[in-house]
């Protein structure tokens, strides 16, 4: 969120959250009925006639869409509570091993992945190029269906990357890119 976002009100930060998944997802939003599971009164606060400002035009561009405002089910706290108890003992073991591992250790097999989003009048797209700790590289170019920022692209890109080294079987990942605003979100 942008600096003047965190200092809206939880209701404002709930449904901005939801404007920007609708924006994200579009076609998603515009093919199916969506329902927003919630014990927020969303429903209630965007069907006001009285509303101004931003949540009168957020209300305005969500009202395209097939939205139905759900109340959230319960989750009994015994079901969390037994979740915590069947954890086995060596998964803990195997947890604390890898936690206290030394940092050497854990560095030996460092992949290196580098992302490039790019996006104009005609579409978007990224690329990737990951290498693994042996020094092969894989190349991929991805297209993205959806309008979006160059910003935008570049964090596609990133958590395309982020996917297929998983899928390549990376457990360290150094990530290269070149969008400031791209890298200071991942890092926090």
């Amino acid at each position: 969120m942008a600096d003047a976002e965190t200092r809206y009100s939880t209701l404002e930060k709930l449904v901005l959250s939801l404007v920007q998944t609708a924006r994200r997802l579009r076609r998603y939003f515009q093919g199916h009925p969506i329902h927003v599971l919630t014990n927020f009164r969303l429903q209630n606060v965007l069907s006001n006639p009285e509303l101004s400002g931003r949540l009168a035009k957020w209300a305005i561009e969500l009202g395209e869409y097939a939205i139905e405002f759900k109340p959230r089910p319960t989750i009994k706290g015994q079901v969390l509570a037994d979740f915590i108890v069947e954890i086995p003992q060596e998964k803990e073991e195997e947890c604390k091993k890898e936690i206290e591992a030394p940092v050497d250790q854990k560095q030996d097999k460092v992949w290196k992945m580098f992302t490039d989003g790019a996006s104009n009048d005609e579409g978007a797209g990224a690329g990737l190029k990951i290498t693994n700790p042996e020094g092969q590289h894989f190349t991929y170019a991805l297209r993205l269906e959806f309008k979006s920022t160059n910003n935008e692209a570049e964090y596609e890109a990133l958590l395309a990357g982020l996917k297929i080294a998983k899928k390549l079987g990376a457990r360290h990942l150094e990530a290269h890119v070149d969008s400031m605003l791209v890298a200071n979100q991942i890092e926090g």
